[in-house]
């Protein structure tokens, strides 16, 4: 059970500022929920190994996708137009970023809490639900259909409700991510974080400027959880070159 609860997190989790289409995230569980059942219908002495294996791989596709997305091309690195080595230092002198990293964590503890509401889950239906579905498939069915149909069913059954536990959180605690890179490089294509990640632009990418705090934010509409963090001493300087070359608009207002 905590292997498909991490199913629906995992693909989050490593998309950084792209939010996981539903196709995918209904594909990546299915597949969970597939496996499992023909695992413990099948091998049922092995379906701990077969869930270890199955993470394994799992984290071994996101990752490699992730790094790929991330990796610039030469054409993304050409003619930067802005440097800052010491952004980190100048983020600590922020006080009000303590606060919102303090949301930020407490939103992260909040997306754990489907892990128990799994533990819980999967005990309650093999002990009472289970046998009542295993009895009414027998009567048609012959004996490994039954199981297989069976498992499918408590798998299915545990990930909805696992789905609206994380739909009724993520209503109450808003979700963010603040991305504080040490240090960066701006070219027209994007940002190059900590000499390793390259955070592309996208249409619907705009920025936020606050010279009290000296950074300038980029943040996108469509995902409002995610916001790339760019302190600097010249964050004003940062913000004309990107309106002056036609890079990105200021984000509107509400």
């Amino acid at each position: 059970m905590f292997i498909l609860d991490l199913a629906l997190d995992r693909w989050c989790f490593n998309k950084m500022y792209q939010q996981q289409s539903k196709l995918q995230t209904l594909l990546l569980t299915q597949v969970a929920v597939l496996i499992l059942s023909i695992a413990n219908t099948f091998l049922q002495q092995y379906t701990i190994f077969i869930m270890i294996i199955y993470f394994i791989v799992l984290m071994s596709i996101t990752s490699y996708s992730t790094m790929k997305r991330v990796k610039p091309t030469p054409e993304d690195t050409r003619n930067p137009i802005f440097r800052e080595q010491n952004a980190m230092k100048i983020a600590m002198y922020d006080k009000e970023l303590t606060r919102e990293l303090s949301k930020q964590m407490k939103a992260l503890m909040a997306s754990f809490l489907t892990l128990p509401v799994a533990f819980v889950m999967f005990p309650l239906y093999t002990g009472y639900i289970s046998p009542i579905v295993r009895e009414s498939l027998s009567s048609v069915l012959s004996e490994i259909p039954a199981r297989f149909i069976n498992y499918i069913i408590m798998y299915e059954t545990i990930f909805m409700i696992l789905t609206g536990v994380r739909v009724a959180i993520t209503r109450k605690v808003k979700m963010i991510n603040i991305m504080l890179p040490q240090q960066y490089v701006v070219y027209r294509k994007g940002v190059l974080a900590n000499n390793r990640m390259f955070i592309r632009f996208t249409e619907d990418h705009c920025f936020k400027y606050n010279p009290k705090r000296r950074f300038v934010e980029i943040v996108s509409p469509q995902n409002p959880g995610f916001k790339l963090r760019l302190y600097s001493e010249e964050a004003g300087r940062l913000k004309d070159k990107l309106l002056d070359l036609k890079i990105m608009r200021e984000c509107e207002e509400v």
